[in-house]
């Protein structure tokens, strides 16, 4: 089976392994609402969603999970200036 997207007709099974998953992360969503996340899921080189652990866990179980213990970790690389308090 394909999934439908607009760039690919990757088969589902190819597509949930090429997905990996950062949890444990310090992540500046730049949503004033909700500052900080700490899981993101990628596909590839681009970003797929920003959220919690639980929730993209949920989104994608068969995606490759990375513990960042901790770290921050930005999608475009540029530096944090403040951190979220512990």
């Amino acid at each position: 089976t394909s999934r439908s997207c607009s760039t690919c007709a990757m088969p589902s099974s190819a597509v949930a392994e090429s997905q990996r998953l950062i949890v444990n992360a310090r992540i500046a969503t730049g949503d004033p609402r909700r500052p900080w996340a700490d899981a993101m899921l990628l596909e590839g080189d681009r970003v797929i969603a920003v959220g919690s652990s639980a929730a993209l866990r949920k989104r994608a179980p068969q995606a490759t999970a990375i513990d960042a213990k901790g770290a921050d970790v930005s999608a475009d690389g540029a530096p944090f200036t403040q951190r979220p308090p512990r």
